[in-house]
């Protein structure tokens, strides 16, 4: 099995991934249906390109204007009930759109249902995408989001032909009621997942407004991931154009205005097929080439389109252009989910959200006059060239952390190579390793001094790099008794952390020693994104065994990992 399936198979492992990943294909596959279906059915109605952008208006404005406040939710409240609440909500607007549709009532009523449907939709995307790290260890983050930007783009070929098959059968109102249906899909494998996840909105010390633009401002403490979303909003502004270029592209190529839907597939058809690779460079450690590599294939095929007039070669163009755009938004994705903290990762997606359907209108608006101006062929090279142009006068940044992160990397080597061999971080991958390597702080002791006391509050993790140290504790007896020596590469303080105790022990040093003190949240953190491994938890057990027996009978607490 290659290395980009197994990453795959390590995501689905988790059955809440499972459930959540099933659940958006349910989705989307209902809505890119309805789309198609509203489409035509309003066109059919009224016969004017006026309803026509007023149903596309309707349906996407709601994810411009109200996913930052989405995203509030999704920090202040328990994700999966924001997610079953927006489902929920919008399977009885998009029911009562249904019966609006099958009674031939008004088109403005059905227009208002569907916006009512989109706002509830709109709960969505922020909380799943700040639900996805908790479901989902570090290491397989980018394998989770691939296989998502894959399915998303099976969709897209998948639903319209859904879509269609309803039109063609004469059936509208069954194509939107499918899609309401798909939302109570939607909610019933949600309410089946079993992890909670919640940010943290301090009303008391914010005002309303602050809370609001606190997914800003926290994406702006990040410039890596700052910078991805903004070559991600780069790369929808193309998209934005394609909407209005693919109707003249496809009449260059001799297929008339029909030939919309199948460039649309091309460029899904490559999302799909990069999907793999994508999820394997999502951990490397140098972005700025494979960010300017995307960028370069999303946009340069637009020009190459200027030198041909076959179908076949603009469907694999598209194909190209396709790969380049997933290519972006999951190392956007994956790196806000990495960097960005979880306490407000729910309203730094709120914002994202907000900037995608933004970035795609201002590619649209921009477009049009452009073609009325100078015609397709320079407008598609301004698209190809002019993009690829930004791309690399926006890259230093990228290219700054991908250098600060090398030297860094390399300071950090030494001791990671020396926490990988902890049984204690077993589970856990080299993003959350590198984290706690940088949070060390080298402590160095002479002969007979106390690092721990038994009783005191438990506040770190550390590991002996260096000399000898004895481990004594009073227990559940009065004498406090020797129970073992520790030498180099050993680990301490661990009991404490993980069940919410006073040191179980304390620990004298026998000789000059240097010890890594980790922050105990830091060490936390770690553990809880890489799950307890069973060596840790068995090692515990151990330890406690020997001064606190009853405690050893009980489990390991899931709850402390998280405190």
């Amino acid at each position: 099995m290659s290395e980009g399936r197994a990453r795959y198979r390590d995501a689905l492992a988790s059955k809440d991934y499972r459930l959540l990943v099933t659940a958006f294909v349910a989705d989307q596959l209902g809505t890119w249906a309805y789309n198609v279906v509203l489409i035509a059915y309003v066109f059919e109605r009224t016969h004017s390109a006026t309803y026509l952008t007023v149903a596309g208006v309707v349906r996407f404005t709601p994810g411009l204007l109200l996913s930052p406040y989405a995203g509030v939710l999704a920090d202040r409240f328990e994700r999966t009930k924001v997610m079953l609440a927006g489902a929920l909500a919008a399977f009885a607007a998009m029911t009562c759109l249904a019966f609006t549709v099958a009674q031939n009532g008004p088109v403005p009523v059905l227009l208002v249902f569907s916006f009512l449907s989109a706002c509830a939709a709109t709960l969505n995307r922020p909380a799943a995408s700040a639900l996805t790290p908790d479901i989902v260890s570090e290491k397989d983050l980018g394998a989770a989001n691939a296989l998502t930007a894959m399915l998303e783009n099976l969709m897209v070929v998948l639903g319209p032909a859904l879509g269609g098959l309803f039109l063609v059968t004469g059936t509208p109102a069954l194509g939107i009621e499918a899609n309401a249906l798909s939302f109570l899909v939607s909610a019933q494998l949600v309410y089946r997942i079993t992890s909670r996840s919640r940010g943290e909105v301090v009303e008391v010390e914010e005002t309303p407004l602050q809370v609001l633009t606190s997914g800003a401002r926290a994406l702006l403490a990040q410039p890596v991931a700052l910078t991805l979303v903004l070559f991600c909003c780069l790369d929808t502004v193309v998209f934005g154009f394609s909407t209005v270029l693919f109707i003249p592209m496809s009449e260059r190529f001799g297929t008339g205005s029909e030939g919309y839907s199948y460039l649309l597939i091309g460029s899904a058809v490559g999302g799909v097929l990069v999907a793999g690779l994508v999820n394997r460079l999502s951990g490397a450690s140098r972005l700025a080439p494979i960010i300017l590599g995307g960028m370069l294939l999303l946009a340069l095929p637009f020009a190459a389109t200027t030198l041909t007039h076959s179908r076949y070669v603009g469907f694999a163009l598209q194909v190209v252009a396709g790969a380049g755009m997933v290519a972006v938004d999951v190392l956007a994705i994956t790196a806000l989910q990495r960097d960005v903290p979880k306490a407000s990762l729910g309203r730094v997606f709120g914002v994202f959200e907000a900037l995608i359907p933004g970035s795609c209108i201002i590619g649209s608006v921009i477009a049009a006059p452009l073609l009325e101006s100078f015609g397709l062929t320079t407008t598609l090279l301004i698209v190809g060239f002019g993009i690829s142009g930004v791309s690399v006068l926006t890259l230093p940044p990228v290219l700054r952390a991908d250098r600060s992160s090398a030297l860094v990397a390399s300071q950090l080597r030494p001791r990671v190579a020396l926490l990988e061999v902890l049984d204690l971080f077993a589970a856990i991958g080299r993003p959350s390793l590198e984290r706690l390597a940088a949070s060390v702080e080298v402590v160095e002791l002479e002969a007979d001094e106390v690092v721990v006391h038994e009783g005191d509050s438990a506040d770190a993790l550390w590991v002996l790099v260096s000399g000898e140290a004895a481990v004594s504790a009073k227990g559940e007896g009065e004498r406090a008794k020797r129970l073992r020596t520790l030498g180099p590469r050993s680990y301490f303080g661990e009991i404490g952390l993980l069940r919410g105790l006073p040191r179980t022990a304390t620990v004298r040093t026998l000789e000059p020693a240097v010890l890594w003190r980790i922050p105990g949240e830091d060490f936390l953190a770690a553990v809880e994104v890489g799950k307890a491994s069973a060596s840790l938890q068995t090692g515990v057990a151990t330890r406690l065994a020997r001064s606190h027996p009853r405690l050893a009978a009980e489990p390991l607490p899931v709850l402390a990992l998280a405190t």
